[in-house]
């Protein structure tokens, strides 16, 4: 039965992803998944379930403490054969590393040189993580404070923090630029001035839009959440970017249970009440979107194991499949007692019926669909159905 659902949430998500370059997926703790081929497998089976084509690895500094020497090129081997088999079996399009300085990619540089002629084994991306507008990272006796401001001369404050980060990221993009690697940046909030700098020294910005929703209260699209950020960003410069949406728990955890679909956040951003294609072209002028990311993998996968359990234990052998043939879905074992609704991918209802084992649905627009079914004694199925 998971198998299933798991070959249906990848239609849904291959459909929903098509138009865009890249869908990310920021993958924590990957120090206990990298070496073990289970926890490969599990990975590499749910990024492309669900159309992630581009992987941002955190503990890579781990690893060659504690696991294995990433700058050795026997011991990197695991490593070489993961990354090899997302991109040649799962459909990864991109790798990349993250760092808090630009030396923490010294080891990757070395690793990357055992591969001259095999793209499929190296790191694509450097992607450089450090919150100066934190600050509970910058303060006097803070991380950053005691382990990068003080001992390179700068001040601990916002300020001294955006000086160090910005120096590392000049660092970064002038290596990129020489040998072919993207250099990223994640970046939360920035002035005019840093916007203008960021875009400058990197080629890829991902952006946070951590909300609960996809919306505001007033139905506004999640675009709305500091829009001066991406004019900041890109006043001067030509910038690529690319929204990130957050499944922790304070965020978009229990939005996902609804179930909402994983590209319903970045529809919203593009498409939604006073959101980014609704803007002015003064304002998008030197802006390109290159897809969007997930934050992160752990969560991800808890809510999809919490989907699919959910699913399983509801309406026993109850199946919906849709078939584009005859433009039915079709509703096997079905009581005809029960009731069935279908939604639009914004959770507007658009069809019902309680006495149909066939359901003609040739008004339905081409896109996902939240299919729910009730049964006389109160259990309820929920489904992610593509039309096409």
């Amino acid at each position: 039965m998971k198998c299933f659902y798991t070959f249906l949430l990848f239609i849904v998500t291959s459909f929903a992803c098509f138009s865009q370059n890249y869908v990310g997926l920021y993958v924590n703790n990957f120090k206990d998944i990298i070496g073990v081929p289970s926890a490969e497998t599990e990975l590499l089976n749910y990024a492309q379930d669900n159309g992630f084509n581009y992987l941002i690895l955190y503990n890579l500094s781990y690893i060659q403490t504690h696991n294995f020497l990433i700058d050795n090129v026997a011991d990197s081997l695991p490593l070489a054969n993961f990354i090899e088999d997302a991109k040649t079996n799962y459909g990864i399009l991109q790798v990349a590393a993250v760092g808090e300085k630009n030396a923490s990619f010294d080891k990757i540089k070395t690793y990357n040189s055992f591969y001259p002629s095999n793209p499929n084994k190296r790191f694509d991306v450097f992607n450089l993580e450090f919150e100066f507008w934190n600050n509970n990272l910058t303060g006097p006796s803070d991380y950053y404070c005691t382990t990068y401001l003080q001992p390179n001369g700068y001040t601990c404050d916002q300020a001294g923090a955006f000086q160090f980060y910005n120096s590392q990221l000049a660092l970064m993009k002038a290596y990129g630029d020489q040998n072919g690697i993207i250099t990223e940046t994640y970046i939360g909030y920035i002035s005019t001035s840093q916007g203008d700098l960021i875009a400058q020294n990197t080629s890829r910005v991902l952006i946070h839009y951590y909300r609960s929703s996809d919306v505001y209260n007033n139905g506004d699209s999640i675009f709305q959440y500091h829009p001066d950020r991406l004019e900041n960003l890109s006043m001067n410069n030509n910038v690529t970017v690319m929204p990130i949406f957050s499944s922790r728990t304070n965020h978009m955890y229990n939005w996902l249970l609804a179930p909402h679909s994983l590209s319903q956040p970045y529809n919203t951003f593009l498409n939604g009440t006073n959101g980014f294609n609704a803007q002015p072209v003064n304002f998008k002028r030197n802006i390109s979107l290159d897809g969007y990311v997930w934050y992160r993998y752990g969560e991800l996968l808890n809510i999809s194991q919490q989907l699919l359990s959910f699913n399983e234990q509801s309406i026993e052998n109850l199946m919906i499949y849709y078939n584009n043939l005859d433009k039915n879905m079709h509703f096997i074992n079905f009581n005809t007692k029960d009731k069935i609704v279908i939604y639009n991918s914004l959770g507007q209802k658009m069809m019902s019926s309680n006495s149909k084992e066939v359901l003609h649905v040739a008004t339905l627009e081409k896109g996902v669909y939240i299919v729910t079914v009730s049964s006389k004694n109160k259990q309820k199925l929920v489904k992610r159905v593509v039309v096409y």
